[in-house]
């Protein structure tokens, strides 16, 4: 923590405070706003966005209808109490100590509606603790120790705390009678335009913590017709091929409702029971092939690829799972009731017990422990192996029904003799037994792996492989993406702890770095829906967490081909990377890597765009953005993360900074490429559909 290691402890706050206290001016503000002037498009006139700010004060506020110290530094989310105060000093127009509606709504209407000067002067007096109308030094060191504490940044010894004062001072403070004015600090600002307005939108995220007033500041225009867009730019495909299955299987659904068997009648249950068997048939042998990935991966690479979304076999896979089983309970359903209605004298139990009754009870059966353990809660959980292994019962499940239905084969036969074939090929292609080079525990509970690249193994930016360490675990195999760039003479792996195979892996490497003896057994390359950025001229790379290993030997890979004289040449013409982390230590992982790629990259086909999600941005962090900003424009090196790419704080504003690139490029097309969390992925499909980019999802 920042606090901790400042020179300026808590006993030098209280005494800081106390002598401010003890000398309290009553000099008149330098600046008074004037009355705050409504909007084009004021919230009063707007009930949506009243019934918002309305709802979030009664989420802050509780029962009393007043917002005071403890509610406001919770719903800021706030370590610091001082803070707190400042900020409702703020919104407090009367003095009484609390927030009130009117107050809020007001603040409010000033911190995010009003104009650049309001705005300004909410977070000047935020910053002037004993409302002078000037900020001495004391106030800035003060509010930049507190920010570095908020967002849990440790501070660097070559820029601590003092020397980001003296920076700042050395910027705003023109008279140099070591205070700094509204006016002078309105000078610094006004060059800065972009610094006031990331401030206050952040503040907002606080204050409405649904977003729903994020939302609303948006264009709502684009984002009504986003999904129009985003179809007919990029999601066609998958809405087409879901198409054609699902008319598919109504078409084999009603040929064998509607065609009548040789032989007597059937009654409706059981007629029902078979055609939803057809379909059966028809979704088991196609389920196999989504998971042909070196199928897929040649694919890829052809003009098929163009037409078949190659990209979504996973989430086909599921799709295609979860209606089988759908239809398999069902298919049960209707032959346990065609049974209890022919055999009225019988238990219906006994309909288990014979024939394909037993083979069709046990095929549920397996079917059943396979889809339960699939489900999510089990996938992304420490539980992952329970999913690893019930998903190879996928064997059983196969000759179970064959057994229960030999025309079975009659629709499986081609995609079982695929499938069976790429799994000979896997075991053929799999590389021998691999030196782990280096194995080492990185911040956030990522290990990496440095590993020997076996003979002849040839692979592209982004691509993935299949692991294996005896060391850990004898049989099981686990997807990784490669993080070092084909160019490199060895195989490099981010592996983040998640389940209990990473896990003991981590506890490996924790007890004894680099342990001795430890091969690793590698399947692979696949290919990725990354592959293709080298075929686009502007590209979006996005990466959250550690998701952005797929993207870390794209970006050397883009440096290195750019290079005068590569053998491979791109046509890439400029690249935008931008990485989420919610703490500064997970930059730690490709630090090093980053500060190689700015030394190489001359040609400048490169933007970094670095942003700690966890940090606070707001008002109250106002000094301290303001030190940084002065900093990164003197080419001095991030506190955050020691780079000379300046690191943005708090969430990032996707429309304005997809929307600017978009605008740069005008009228190409950019295409991203985005590595991350479900729920991200959607919020940026629905930014890049209203934009017209093209969003590709590296899953697995």
């Amino acid at each position: 923590m920042a606090t901790r290691h400042s020179p300026l402890g808590r006993a030098a706050f209280t005494a800081a405070e106390d002598r401010l206290h003890a000398r309290q001016r009553a000099r008149r503000l330098r600046y008074r706003p004037r009355p705050v002037a409504a909007p084009q498009r004021s919230f009063e006139a707007d009930s949506q966005v009243l019934a918002m700010l309305e709802r979030a004060f009664e989420h802050h506020a509780g029962d009393d209808a007043r917002i005071d110290v403890k509610e406001l530094q919770k719903a800021l989310g706030l370590r610091s109490e001082y803070l707190a105060r400042r900020v409702l000093k703020a919104f407090d127009a009367d003095g009484d100590g609390a927030v009130s509606k009117g107050e809020f709504l007001a603040g409010v209407r000033a911190l995010v509606f009003g104009s650049d000067r309001d705005k300004l002067y909410f977070a000047f007096r935020v910053h002037d603790h004993d409302g002078d109308g000037a900020l001495g030094r004391e106030d800035v060191l003060r509010m930049i120790t507190m920010s570095l504490g908020e967002s849990e940044v440790v501070e660097r010894s070559t820029q601590p705390p003092e020397y980001l004062t003296r920076v700042l001072f050395s910027m705003a403070d023109t008279n140099r009678d070591g205070r700094i004015s509204f006016e002078e600090l309105e000078a610094v600002i006004r060059k800065r335009p972009e610094l006031l307005w990331r401030m206050t939108r952040n503040e907002a995220v606080w204050i409405a913590p649904n977003e729903d007033l994020l939302a609303w500041l948006d264009d709502r225009a684009a984002r009504r017709f986003a999904r129009f867009r985003r179809l007919r730019e990029e999601g066609w495909r998958p809405a087409v091929f879901l198409a054609l299955w699902a008319l598919a299987n109504l078409a084999i659904f009603a040929l064998a409702m509607t065609r009548s068997p040789a032989g007597p009648a059937q009654a409706p249950p059981m007629q029902l029971g078979r055609a939803l068997g057809k379909c059966i048939d028809f979704d088991g042998a196609l389920i196999l092939v989504p998971m042909m990935r070196r199928l897929l991966t040649r694919v890829r690479a052809t003009w098929l690829g163009r037409l078949v979304p190659v990209d979504e076999s996973i989430a086909f896979h599921k799709v295609v799972g979860h209606t089988l089983f759908a239809l398999a309970v069902a298919h049960t359903t209707a032959f346990v009731w065609a049974y209890a209605v022919g055999h009225a004298s019988s238990p219906v139990w006994g309909i288990a017990l014979t024939g394909r009754g037993l083979t069709g009870a046990l095929l549920l059966t397996v079917f059943a422990v396979m889809w339960v353990s699939s489900l999510a809660f089990i996938r992304r959980s420490s539980r992952f192996e329970l999913f690893y292994f019930t998903h190879l019962l996928y064997a059983v499940w196969l000759a179970l029904a064959i057994v229960h239905a030999p025309s079975f084969l009659l629709w499986a036969g081609v995609p079982l003799l695929g499938f069976a074939v790429e799994q000979l090929w896997r075991r053929r292609r799999r590389a021998p037994a691999c030196a782990v080079l280096s194995a080492r525990a990185l911040r956030s509970g990522v290990t990496r792996l440095e590993i020997e690249k076996p003979p002849g193994f040839a692979y592209g930016p982004a691509d993935y492989c299949f692991l294996r360490l005896p060391g850990v675990a004898r049989r099981e195999w686990h997807p990784f993406t490669i993080s070092s760039a084909p160019e490199r003479s060895t195989l490099t792996f981010h592996v983040r702890s998640l389940g209990n195979w990473t896990g003991a892996l981590r506890r490996m490497v924790e007890r004894t770095p680099d342990p001795p003896g430890l091969v690793a057994y590698v399947d692979g390359p696949y290919g990725s829906p990354s592959a293709p950025i080298f075929d686009s001229r502007f590209a979006v790379l996005i990466g959250a967490g550690i998701g952005v290993t797929p993207f870390a030997s794209v970006l050397e890979s883009i440096v290195l081909r750019g290079n005068a004289g590569s053998e491979r040449p791109s046509r890439l013409e400029k690249g935008y990377f931008f990485w989420l982390n919610r703490d500064q230590y997970s930059f730690e992982w490709f630090a090093a890597l980053l500060a190689q790629l700015e030394r190489m990259d001359t040609r400048g086909l490169l933007d970094f765009h670095l942003c700690m999600t966890g940090a606070r941005a707001g008002v109250t962090a106002m000094g301290l953005e303001l030190a940084r900003e002065i900093l990164h424009a003197a080419g001095r090196s991030d506190i955050i993360t020691g780079l000379r790419t300046h690191t943005h704080v708090g969430p990032p504003d996707w429309a304005g900074m997809l929307g600017a690139i978009a605008h740069r490029h005008q009228p190409e097309r950019v295409d991203v490429y985005f590595c991350g969390p479900p729920g991200l992925a959607a919020k940026l499909r629905r930014v890049c559909g209203s934009l017209g980019m093209a969003f590709h999802e590296e899953k697995f």
